[in-house]
């Protein structure tokens, strides 16, 4: 059994989502977790339907994904349940390859930096013996 393969997809549903939405969302969400090479932690789907008719893209597919500490979400409305699902996976697929391929955001690597002069300036030879007094006036 492959890591992809032991993450439970777990499905959340609000209001009247079509019965067979559930299990595509989980196949989609699969297909593209396949494709990712560090250990997914967890994986959840969330499924909304609005009753308001005058919402002009009811049905909204979202995906929260965590990916050895790093979390990727995507979303997407449409008319149809299966259209917000497909467009969700796509997004996912995007930002999946995206958050997998490059390095840690510019503000994480330079706080990781500046621990990293912090534990070398304390582990570093003693500190520098403070300078000598000046007889006041």
């Amino acid at each position: 059994m492959t890591t992809i393969e032991a993450v439970r997809v777990r499905t959340v549903r609000h209001g009247r989502v079509p019965a067979d939405s559930g299990g595509l969302a989980v196949t989609k969400i699969r297909s593209v977790l396949r494709h990712v090479a560090q250990p997914v932690l967890s994986a959840r789907v969330t499924l909304t339907m609005s009753a308001d008719p005058a919402v002009a893209f009811p049905a909204k597919a979202q995906a929260t994904i965590d990916v050895n500490g790093r979390i990727v979400r995507a979303q997407a409305a449409a008319e149809t349940m299966r259209e917000a699902t497909e467009l969700m996976t796509h997004r996912l697929r995007a930002r999946l390859d995206r958050a997998v391929h490059t390095p840690l955001s510019r503000r994480k690597a330079a706080h990781q930096r500046h621990l990293h002069r912090q534990a070398k300036r304390c582990d570093g030879p003693a500190a520098r013996p403070p300078l000598p007094r000046q007889p006041g006036p």
